[in-house]
């Protein structure tokens, strides 16, 4: 199977063989590597027309949603904070929903 990808601004998403990587193509972050078992992608909006942010780390509980909007399943943020709009929540929302069914994972 070839692996599942996503582009946004200046981050590249990949998921190959159970591992999901991060890379910031611009600054100076690291690349960021956690098996989909333990990946946490939380989206968080504090207020409604405002952008919201993005967090990319690992859960407390496996049996957490691999992408969800609750603060305490999310053990440790590995990424900075992304801003992003709600109609760009949608790709994410996309995107994570197929990566999470390779993990036999859920969304919320």
């Amino acid at each position: 199977m070839d692996p599942l990808t996503f582009d946004y601004e200046d981050l590249h998403f990949r998921v190959d063989r159970g591992v999901f990587e991060a890379f910031n193509l611009i600054g100076n972050q690291q690349t960021y590597r956690i098996p989909l078992e333990w990946l946490a992608v939380l989206v968080f909006f504090k207020k409604p027309g405002k952008p919201g942010q993005l967090f990319i780390g690992s859960v407390k509980d496996a049996t957490a949603p691999l992408y969800g909007t609750d603060r305490l399943a999310i053990r440790s943020a590995a990424t900075s904070a992304l801003q992003i709009s709600t109609a760009d929540e949608l790709l994410f929302r996309d995107y994570f929903t197929k990566v999470a069914t390779l993990a036999n994972r859920r969304v919320v």
